[in-house]
């Protein structure tokens, strides 16, 4: 799987590595779905099959994803947050001696929904790691993380990828027209998840379509709606915000669209908060 955008970061990764001079772990921060987890996922390759590949980390018996997702298939009574069961599990991964490659790397995706009880427990995991470890923790909201987490790892920035490079992977790599693939690249930002995501995942567009009805609710029926919007136990705050962030940033700019733009960022902010009430704080949210 070609990886898109961020070459220099993964050269630079490789050349470490190939020196003896990683660290212990690293802090993939960014925009969200600009492809921080594609590119951990391909270092670890690298590591343990020596090329560059983010399509196989199923195979490799020494590089471990740990997310929101995974979480959920191990419990599916897990709500919407990374507990400490989580960092057990890291631990004894991590722990173990690596056969196959030089580290056992253990990525931590969807980061920001670690709970403070698992980011305290991960605390000790980054003051005195395994020799044979790499820890990648991948985040689109690194102010979500304790300030000793983040003192203790290096931090590597991920950034938008050029639109045309967006374009032309989504037509030569994924067969999408050209016509729409221009447009799906246009729509991304830069971010070559979104793009793939507004291509090709049915249930993420629907996920948008919410987002826009959510907007243009009239005041009469707009507690209706959200009562509904978050009745199902797989609802998550920070996911919603996004597709309304998408969708605020399409329209034709306003005062209105700016505030609402606003209002969105500061409680996309605070949804770290695990005791947030989405329902009052998506009422407020309409009535700005």
């Amino acid at each position: 799987m070609e990886i898109i955008g961020h070459k220099k970061i993964l050269d630079d990764l490789k050349a470490l590595a190939e020196k003896g001079e990683l660290s212990h772990g690293y802090i993939f921060y960014g925009p969200s779905m600009v492809g921080k987890r594609t590119a951990a996922l391909a270092f670890a390759h690298f590591l343990e099959r020596g090329v560059l590949d983010a399509g196989l980390h199923g195979t490799l018996r020494e590089a471990k994803l740990i997310n929101l997702a995974s979480m959920k298939a191990l419990d599916s009574d897990t709500k919407n947050s990374i507990g400490i069961d989580a960092v057990r599990e890291i631990k004894n991964f991590l722990w173990q001696k690596p056969e196959a490659s030089p580290r056992r790397t253990l990525i931590i995706d969807d980061a920001e929904f670690l709970t403070t009880e698992a980011q305290n427990a991960l605390l000790k995991v980054t003051e005195e790691p395994p020799a044979s470890s790499l820890l990648i923790i991948v985040t689109s909201d690194i102010e979500s993380l304790l300030p000793t987490i983040v003192s203790r790892l290096q931090k590597i920035y991920f950034g938008t990828v050029p639109v045309r490079a967006i374009e032309e992977w989504l037509a030569r790599d994924h067969g999408i027209a050209a016509a729409n693939a221009k447009i799906f690249a246009e729509r991304s930002f830069g971010k070559p998840g979104l793009a793939h995501a507004l291509a090709t995942d049915k249930e993420f567009r629907e996920g948008l379509a919410h987002a826009a009805t959510f907007l243009k609710t009239s005041p009469a029926a707009r507690k209706e709606f959200i009562k509904k919007l978050i009745e199902p136990d797989e609802f998550n705050l920070r996911t919603f915000l996004d597709a309304l962030i998408m969708n605020l940033a399409w329209e034709t700019p306003s005062v209105a669209q700016a505030a609402r733009w606003h209002n969105a960022l500061a409680l996309y902010g605070s949804a770290a908060d695990f005791g947030l009430n989405p329902r009052l704080q998506l009422e407020a949210l309409l009535m700005k």
